[in-house]
């Protein structure tokens, strides 16, 4: 149905302010849908039936009101959309007076009808496509028939895909809409992607890329998402945090979407931009419990996270590939510190610090000590 009650209304708000008479909408079947007179909604008005039967203008004279039901003086005009009658506008007042204006009110209401109707297309487009990727994610191996579906909706079969999640910690679902068009417009006219809304904080994006051994992230496209996220922040005040998952066929989305949700979840963490391509022991870690990452760091470091001097020393230690001189001059103390609270890190712990075993293990109970989801 494209002319109903709501675009009615709409339509005699913005054609109003060119008048001074009292409007009309009426559908094709007579009914009053719209008016400046409340009075007369949903009365039944027999000269927009013969407007929209004839498909002419219809002039009304005061004789007219006492012939015909629910008629005032003035001029019906049908409304058409793809040269189909679809209502009809009235203006009530003297057919002199109001005559003039008619095929100005006529083209204005005909261009509201329009942008309402292509409007409603793109946004019903809009949904199937979010429809067809909800159930692409999910499918482990989607089948031709699937995939034909997706080319009919404009999607590119014939390349790599590659997800990406925008995450919006900071909206508190406030302005969601609002972050979701921003994202949507800013990276429309920069990128092919499809863009959609996932979720009530989250944009997903689908990225083509070629068929090729590489899978590394193209620097353009890190650039422009850095980009982004600048250009985001300076309009509303706080940074999204990015995941940018594998690349692989279309049949694969399934699993190339679970890698994206794993990276967004460290991303989260790091309120950063995060690449897939940048984990190894962060996915090990992301699939562990907390159960299990809390029973590791109290097997691994003991009574260590008490002593904060210790730990900042391991830290330093590993972070500088085990090197004591520079450990020493970055904690700014004397080399025999140094080897003296390795050797109580080992007593603490009971794991020697210089020894490449114990090394991995702490190197991970750190990481996970720093997880705020342990």
């Amino acid at each position: 149905m494209y002319l109903t009650p709501a675009l009615g209304r709409k339509i005699v708000s913005e054609v109003k302010p060119l008048l001074d008479e009292h409007l009309i909408i009426v559908d094709p079947e007579g009914t009053i849908i719209a008016s400046t007179d409340k009075d007369r909604i949903d009365n039944y008005h027999e000269g927009a039936v013969i407007a929209c039967q004839r498909k002419t203008d219809l002039i009304l004279s005061e004789a007219d009101e006492a012939n015909m039901i629910g008629v005032k003086a003035g001029i019906n005009l049908p409304i058409y959309f793809e040269g189909v009658p679809i209502g009809v506008i009235g203006i009530t007042g003297s057919p002199e007076t109001v005559a003039p204006f008619g095929s100005l009110v006529k083209k204005m209401t005909e261009l509201l009808i329009r942008e309402n109707i292509y409007f409603q297309q793109a946004e019903w487009k809009t949904r199937r496509l979010e429809a067809y990727l909800f159930d692409w994610v999910q499918q482990e191996e989607p089948d031709e028939v699937f995939l034909n579906n997706g080319r009919l909706l404009g999607i590119d079969m014939s390349s790599w895909k590659r997800c990406t999640l925008i995450h919006f910690s900071a909206s508190n679902n406030k302005n969601a809409s609002e972050l979701y068009r921003n994202t949507r417009d800013w990276l429309g006219k920069r990128t092919n992607d499809l863009v959609l809304s996932w979720g009530n904080d989250c944009c997903l994006l689908i990225h083509d890329e070629r068929r090729s051994l590489e899978t590394k992230v193209s620097d353009d496209y890190s650039c422009l998402l850095n980009r982004f996220q600048r250009d985001f922040k300076k309009r509303f005040g706080f940074l999204p945090e990015i995941a940018v998952g594998p690349p692989g066929p279309p049949e694969r989305m399934s699993h190339l979407f679970q890698k994206t949700e794993k990276t967004l979840a460290i991303a989260i963490k790091r309120a950063s931009l995060v690449l897939y391509e940048d984990l190894l022991l962060e996915l090990c870690i992301e699939d562990l419990t907390p159960a299990t990452k809390t029973a590791f760091i109290e097997r691994c470091l003991g009574e260590l996270p008490k002593y904060s001097n210790l730990l900042a020393t391991l830290n330093v230690f590993l972070a500088n590939n085990l090197q004591i001189a520079e450990t020493a001059r970055q904690l700014n103390v004397h080399i025999n510190t140094i080897h003296y609270r390795l050797s109580k890190i080992e007593t603490i712990t009971g794991h020697d610090p210089k020894q490449l075993p114990s090394q991995v293990s702490f190197y991970l109970a750190l990481l996970l000590l720093e997880d705020p989801t342990k």
